[in-house]
């Protein structure tokens, strides 16, 4: 493992500042950030979910050098996000985040970090909101999921 550069994205302004530009003017304060030396956390205190009686928290997270299989995408393209978590749920990782796309669909099918923070931030939601009807149709004992659904276990080597 090599050392970082002195400036890594998440540190970078020329690449934070444009990231969280929309989803900061969307949602005011309710999204606030940490930068520590090598992560950088993004945290809403509450999404509004459908069929949910109050407000979900929702925490993305980016590491500069991820302990995680970013399946041979960038980093910054591949952040955890975390919300509810120990809830039931088809599409979660190992660690509890959410899975939110498959990392090896074509670039139109997935989340990128150009997309920025209020997409993901979308994107998380309408997962959230997935998940509540899944639980609510069932569960496990053949709940509806209302999306289209990737395999688990990334199968075709490197993107």
């Amino acid at each position: 493992m090599g050392s970082l550069s002195p400036r890594w994205y998440g540190a970078d302004p020329a690449w934070a500042l444009p990231f969280q530009r929309d989803a900061r003017r969307h949602y005011g304060p309710a999204v606030t950030v940490t930068l520590r030396p090598y992560n950088l956390l993004y945290r809403h205190e509450g999404l509004h979910i459908p069929g949910r009686d109050g407000p979900v928290p929702v925490e993305v997270r980016f590491e500069a050098r991820p302990l995680y299989d970013t399946y041979g995408l960038s980093p910054q393209d591949y952040p955890r996000v975390f919300a509810d978590p120990g809830l039931a749920s088809p599409h979660r990782m190992p660690d509890d985040s959410l899975c939110l796309f498959y990392p090896g669909d074509p670039r139109e099918r997935r989340w990128m970090a150009d997309d920025g923070l209020l997409a993901l931030l979308n994107l998380a939601g309408d997962h959230l909101f997935f998940e509540t009807y899944w639980r609510h149709t069932g569960g496990h004992q053949g709940g509806t999921w209302l999306a289209p659904e990737a395999p688990h276990g990334y199968q075709g080597g490197r993107p």
